[in-house]
């Protein structure tokens, strides 16, 4: 028997969000110069693997999807991959059909905005009416001080569609 460890809770899943928000919550978002060689290349076996369809199962959850989502995204932009526009495509599609499905709904705050990434990035104004819909949806969800980092989301979502 085949032992797929990419499905167990605590296992990749969590060890790559940890690792991401662990950059993220910086402040400056993820830069690669931040980023230890070995979180690299670890980024890099997941992207692959992702790319082969090998981490399909991770879209069936919340925290799966919004890590395929920042793989195929900014990750895929962070370490150059050939195939970044592609890929920025499949993870535009895992967000819009993750948000059917109200996955994004069941993520914290910041959580939600890096599953919004390729909305925040997209050249089509659909999605950045989308994207604004979601927004104005967390404003009656968001306290202080985090009312601050959505209104800044905010202002920049709203920048986009000028």
């Amino acid at each position: 028997m085949i032992i797929n460890l990419y499905q167990f809770k605590g296992g990749f899943v969590d060890q790559f969000l940890h690792q991401w928000f662990s950059e993220y919550n910086k402040g400056e978002g993820v830069v690669k110069n931040s980023l230890s060689a070995q979180t690299q290349s670890h980024w890099r076996a997941l992207l692959d693997d992702a790319k082969l369809g090998k981490l399909s199962d991770w879209q069936k959850t919340p925290p799966g999807r919004m890590s395929l989502i920042l793989l195929m995204g900014p990750v895929a932009h962070l370490l150059a991959d050939s195939e970044v526009n592609e890929l920025n495509r499949r993870a535009r599609d895992l967000c819009i059909q993750g948000v059917d499905l109200g996955f994004d709904t069941q993520l914290d705050l910041v959580q939600r905005r890096c599953f919004y990434d390729p909305l925040f990035y997209s050249s089509v104004n659909k999605d950045r009416d989308l994207l604004l819909r979601l927004l104005e949806g967390m404003e009656s969800q968001v306290d202080m001080p985090e009312k601050t980092v959505w209104s800044t989301w905010y202002a920049q979502a709203s920048s986009l569609n000028s």
